[in-house]
């Protein structure tokens, strides 16, 4: 079908993956051929659709949605010929004469029902210059039909249909996962025009506006929520199961479910510009592309199926030929002809183009459900290859956001009040430690009232409470303001040897209390970094910009075995290549923008928490669209288990294939015979790829 599509003016590129199905088509912009390609398209039996979001072949004007004949029709001349077929068999029974007339015409009536579409495909592709199974199937039925073999052709015909509703019906669950994901966002949105509540197609609607959201409703456009409170479930987006609670602030996606509350929502984005809509896009895109084993295939099969007819022929022709110049019987034309037909047959090349793209489809699908998406079948293979995975810290093994740990009076005085000062002369600073102080002391009543404030910048700040001189910062700066070290040294040290950031409070020229501010490790990285180490993953290594001590606290916190410290962003790179030469394959795990060049650098960059962020999306290979650390096992696992399936296809494909082909030679194997292997290892190939759409915890 693609060929015949090229074969159009102005087409520069048509490519089909049926186990998607998807047809991508590129042309020349003076010309637009997608009537045509329709027209063509349709003279195959397929139906065509319009491809939300992407710009793929469109349907004509006019056109009407598949309807019920379109999607059964199939069945019903499956059916059909069956029913014909046990009419010839009864008839063949009844003897001679007018009986056994009937009964070539019940079989020739049901080699026309079972195969026409067989016929269609096979008529458009001789069209086209190509030879495909639709080819090989129509010569074998035809030929067998031309040797009085009417029996079989019918059987041949009958069991190939069977075998391709079978096989169209197992993809069509491949392909659902995504259409799912389109039916998720409502096609009309409730928002506020004139003081008015007023339902519009989400098309309409413009960022900005505000939108309501009742509870058991589904967000139809992203946004941020201005008004309200509720519990979102998110799973389409993030894949985590537990709903988020939201809140003013919080910024909500399109497809999320409120589950309780009323929220009003500003909204952020346009409809085909949501995270849900750029999520779909690029899932189809990842699903159309081709994996490196299944260009392999496409190339391998591109030859195959020629030197299949020209071995088809020669067994047709030559020994019989032969025969008749040695003087030896080496059996008749007839004979060596069906066989020849039995060799097309069983030579057909569907299971082994088939054995890799369901694989990689089901395979994206999976992972898009758990909430990882996959920009395409090469990063599943890279994924198995995979021995050694390196981790920033900031954000991807840490929570991002630092938080006090300790606070710690001295001299006996009260933790309370050290916090409450600290609070009271941080809350005018945007530091993201004065920040942490801050939100550690609580509502404003915590926090002292300060007069006098003063920042001092990479230092600290100062201020006059209740008459009292105080300043807070790192320990260098409150060095500088003449307080003795010795006073907090111990402590500080402590502090600083546990991988902690040190804030010392001083009050009229002595230290009286130091508070411990880190960025805490995410709760799900040590049992995640333990399952990547238990599997194929054999190095963990952690690279970050942080000091030495505070490098060495969070990587054993995390169960990582190795860090690097003091890396900029050339040294995260250097590191990443140091790693590809000393174990091979490296993944990088980051936020997708900092990390930007070391994940380039990587053979897998997998970026965290990409359901916010545009550029972690569009530049990493891999995006976790939550911030779970625990899907990268299953990920890694579920690459692994793609290409062993892949193998496992492509195995049982070529064996199969060669063992009837040797029988078929040898004279021992029938049409029947051979479709049956050949539609049973297509089908067989098919469900062991969608065996990976089951999730594995």
């Amino acid at each position: 079908m693609a060929k015949s599509v090229e074969q159009i003016p102005g087409v520069v590129r048509a490519d089909v993956n049926f186990a998607s199905g998807i047809m991508v088509l590129e042309y020349e912009p003076s010309s637009d051929p997608r009537d045509r390609a329709i027209a063509i398209v349709r003279s195959t039996g397929h139906e065509v659709e319009p491809l939300a979001g992407a710009a793929a072949v469109a349907p004509a004007p006019g056109s009407r949605a598949p309807g019920w004949w379109s999607a059964h029709g199939h069945e019903v001349f499956t059916a059909a010929a069956a029913f014909l077929i046990a009419v010839a068999w009864l008839l063949g029974r009844a003897g001679t004469g007018w009986p056994q007339t009937a009964s070539v015409a019940a079989y020739a009536a049901a080699i026309v029902s079972g195969g026409w579409l067989v016929f269609r495909r096979a008529l458009t592709s001789v069209r086209s210059r190509s030879l495909d199974m639709n080819v090989l199937m129509t010569v074998a039925v035809l030929g067998a039909a031309g040797i009085g073999e009417w029996a079989e052709g019918a059987a041949v015909v009958f069991l190939f249909s069977v075998g391709g509703m079978l096989e169209s019906r197992s993809l069509a669950r491949t392909r659902r996962s995504i259409r799912d994901l389109m039916d998720l966002s409502p096609p009309v949105a409730r928002v506020m025009r004139a003081q008015a509540e007023t339902e519009i197609p989400v098309g309409e609607v413009v960022p900005g506006e505000m939108m309501v959201v009742r509870p058991g409703e589904r967000l139809a456009l992203d946004g941020v929520v201005e008004a309200g409170s509720s519990a979102v479930d998110e799973s389409p987006i993030t894949g985590e199961s537990v709903p988020v609670e939201k809140s003013e602030g919080d910024t909500v996606f399109a497809g999320s479910l409120n589950t309780s509350g009323r929220l009003e929502v500003r909204v952020t984005a346009a409809a085909e510009d949501s995270t849900l809509s750029r999520i779909i896009f690029l899932v189809e895109e990842a699903q159309a592309s081709r994996a490196p084993s299944q260009q392999l295939v496409d190339r391998f099969s591109r030859y195959y199926t020629p030197a299949v007819v020209a071995l088809a022929v020669l067994l047709a022709v030559v020994p019989p030929a032969a025969g008749l110049l040695l003087g030896r019987a080496w059996g008749g034309f007839d004979e060596w002809f069906y066989r020849a037909l039995v060799v097309l047959v069983v030579s057909c090349p569907c299971a082994l183009v088939i054995s890799t793209p369901v694989s990689i489809v089901s395979a994206i699908t999976r992972a898009t459900r758990d909430g990882v998406l996959v920009k395409g079948g090469v990063h599943l293979e890279t994924a198995a290859r995979i021995r050694a995975v390196a981790f920033d810290k900031t954000g991807t093994l840490t929570c991002g956001t630092p938080e006090v740990t300790d606070v710690i009076a001295l001299d006996g005085g009260d933790a309370a009040r050290v916090l409450g000062v600290a609070a009271g002369l941080e809350a005018h600073s945007n530091h993201p430690l004065a920040k942490a102080v801050v939100r550690a002391a609580g509502t404003a009543n915590g926090r002292a009232r300060v007069s006098g404030y003063e920042d001092v910048p990479g230092g600290g700040v100062r201020g006059i409470v209740d008459g009292v001189r105080y300043a807070v910062g790192n320990p260098a700066f409150v060095a500088s303001e003449g307080i003795p070290a010795e006073d907090s040294a111990a402590v500080v040290r402590r502090f600083e040897d546990d991988g902690r950031t040190v804030l010392v409070l001083a009050e009229d020229g002595r230290a009286t209390g130091v508070i411990g501010v880190a960025d805490q490790v995410r709760p799900d990285a040590p049992r995640a970094v333990a399952d990547l180490l238990r599997g194929a993953i054999r190095h963990a290594v952690m690279l970050t910009g942080d000091n030495e001590r505070t490098a060495a606290a969070v990587a054993s916190q995390a169960g990582v075995p190795e860090h690097r410290a003091r890396l900029l962003p050339h040294g995260k790179v250097e590191a990443v290549q140091l790693l590809q030469k000393r174990y091979g394959p490296v993944a990088m795990v980051g936020d997708g923008i900092n990390d930007a060049p070391a994940l380039a650098t990587s053979d897998l960059g997998i970026a965290m928490g990409a359901a916010g962020s545009d550029t972690a999306l569009e530049t990493a290979d891999v995006a976790l669209m939550s911030d779970d650390l625990t899907q990268l096992p299953r990920f890694f696992s579920l690459g692994r288990r793609t290409v062993a399936i892949i193998r496992q296809n492509v195995a049982v494909s070529v064996l199969v294939k060669f063992a009837v082909l040797v029988l078929a030679m040898a004279g021992t194997a029938t049409l029947w015979m051979a479709v049956f292997a050949d539609m049973g290892v297509s089908l067989l190939v098919t469900l062991n790829g969608m065996r990976l759409l089951a999730r594995r915890s």
